[in-house]
């Protein structure tokens, strides 16, 4: 069974394969935490938007391996290949965790570039916290997550299995 955590009209979605509902919630709208993972995805493609300099300052002076958070799909289905990439970000929880951890960490290790690039996205180390507590939750479920957005293109959200 999965149990979704998310409000239709968010466009992040946090989803466990657990017998029951999370009962952690994000206390504030967890946009962010996409907004950070799709900027941090597009350094591969020489993205410079500040949240792209922040996931790269993140991995590369503090450290921490963006991949848990990276690893995310779209939820809307529109053939077998998405069906298959959906199923594929199913992943360890406790991983997920950790990364979103390091990540909150950075934000306050008193990096002044740092905190200067995530100006005006203060939300992000608490929805991150969240989704670790989350995630923490999903591993003592032994239970996996997996984080999918929905930007509201046309089309029918996927089931997920």
């Amino acid at each position: 069974m999965t149990s979704p955590i998310e409000d239709p009209a968010q466009p992040l979605h946090v989803e466990f394969d657990a017998d029951e509902a999370c009962p952690i919630a994000f206390e504030g709208d967890p946009s962010v935490v996409l907004y950070f993972a799709s900027w941090a995805f597009s350094l591969r493609f020489g993205a410079q938007h500040e949240l792209a300099q922040a996931a790269s300052r993140i991995e590369t002076l503090h450290k921490v391996s963006l991949r848990p958070l990276l690893r995310y799909a779209d939820r809307r289905v529109e053939d077998e290949a998405d069906r298959r990439e959906l199923q594929r970000m199913w992943q360890d929880p406790s991983r997920l965790a950790e990364c979103c951890r390091a990540v909150a960490a950075a934000t306050v290790a008193g990096d002044r570039r740092l905190n200067e690039l995530l100006e005006g996205y203060e939300d992000l180390a608490p929805r991150l916290e969240e989704l670790a507590a989350m995630c923490d939750w999903a591993a003592a479920q032994e239970a996996h997550v997996r984080l999918s957005f929905d930007l509201g293109e046309p089309g029918p959200p996927s089931s997920g299995h």
